[in-house]
């Protein structure tokens, strides 16, 4: 089939008006009062070919991969966001703006490769590759496989999104690991995302592969003692970090050893999926934005979490969180009436 024949194809499959007539459970008065609330609402919300959706989306993931994601930190409010851009990410939490999101799009991943000296089991996006697609008006869902290097274990691993031990240092080449990535997002009308919600699948599958890499490299007996060995070392940068940016108003420990002892032995070192709760995960994702503003990420790596790296969330109350309120993510009037699940 000619590709002019699939886009036409996909444009037929996602025209409003098919969307509008589609077979469902509904009465008729159900279905004047759905295509009163489109006509209504349409004119407020962008309508995008299935072409336009694909290379908008293309255009943010070819910038969060390294180097693209440097140029975009150094902007600081990077206009592939919206001002008002809400993003959420599974195994961490909500930010809120084009700055908080700006830096951990992009600046979490750009610091990585900038300072490879810091301690991380993070990596750095290097390629990815879609799998999945499907877009429609202002909506996209896509699911990627991305390839992460990641130098804590010498391991190049791929993620897929629907993102040498010694007593000197633990550092031997890249790691090449790829991760699933599950990323739902709308655009508004000057084509920036304005809603995005990120999922890292089998990311604990992953860390678990990681820990079963790192009893090879570590040469230990168990993934336990790779657990050890890996939250000291994290604790180690962790505090090193403090000591660097955090000084006078922005202070977080009395010293780096009182830092050293709260991370190794009174934290947690933590599940894939709590790195935006009280864990040693959580201050390991927030140390590499330390040095782009202390006074707001210091007090996040420090023994309160300043309100990011703290227990005060429930499972319930995490899935069921009215977050997205810029527009709905089920388009034509179709999106659930109960504005705990979606926007109005």
């Amino acid at each position: 089939m000619k590709p002019t024949t699939i886009l036409a194809v996909a444009a037929a499959f996602f025209s409003p008006s098919l969307a509008l007539h589609v077979p469902a459970a509904h009465s008729h008065s159900q279905s004047l009062q759905t295509e009163a609330h489109f006509k209504k609402n349409i004119s407020n919300y962008p309508s995008y070919t299935f072409e336009e959706l694909y290379n908008l989306t293309t255009r943010f993931f070819d910038n969060f991969a390294y180097p693209n994601d440097a140029v975009q930190a150094r902007k600081i409010n990077s206009t592939l966001f919206a001002k008002d851009v809400l993003g959420r990410i599974d195994v961490t939490r909500n930010f809120d703006g084009q700055e908080l999101n700006t830096e951990y799009a992009f600046g979490l991943f750009a610091n990585l490769a900038l300072n490879p000296d810091s301690f991380t089991l993070l990596g750095i996006p290097v390629k990815y590759t879609i799998t999945h697609f499907a877009a429609n008006a202002y909506i996209v869902s896509v699911a990627l496989i991305v390839e992460f290097e990641i130098t804590a274990l010498g391991v190049t691993n791929p993620v897929e999104v629907s993102f040498a031990h010694s007593p000197a240092r633990l550092h031997l080449k890249a790691l090449t690991d790829h991760i699933q990535i599950d990323f739902w997002c709308t655009f508004n009308g000057r084509g920036q995302i304005d809603q995005y919600d990120a999922t890292f699948r089998y990311l604990q599958w992953q860390f678990d592969y990681l820990m079963s890499v790192g009893e090879q490299v570590l040469q230990v007996n168990s993934t336990a003692e790779v657990q050890s060995i890996i939250q000291a070392k994290l604790a180690q940068s962790i505090c090193n970090t403090a000591q660097t940016y955090c000084n006078g108003t922005n202070q977080q420990y009395e010293s780096e050893e009182t830092c050293y002892e709260f991370l190794n032995e009174q934290v947690p070192f933590g599940q894939a999926y709590e790195m935006g709760m009280n864990t040693v995960l959580c201050r390991m994702v927030h140390q590499n934005m330390v040095p782009l503003r202390p006074d707001v990420h210091c007090s996040h790596i420090g023994p309160t979490g300043g309100a990011y790296c703290v227990n005060d969330r429930t499972y319930s109350g995490t899935v069921l969180q009215p977050f997205f309120t810029n527009k709905p993510f089920v388009p034509y009037g179709f999106h659930n009436k109960n504005n705990t699940l979606a926007a109005q």
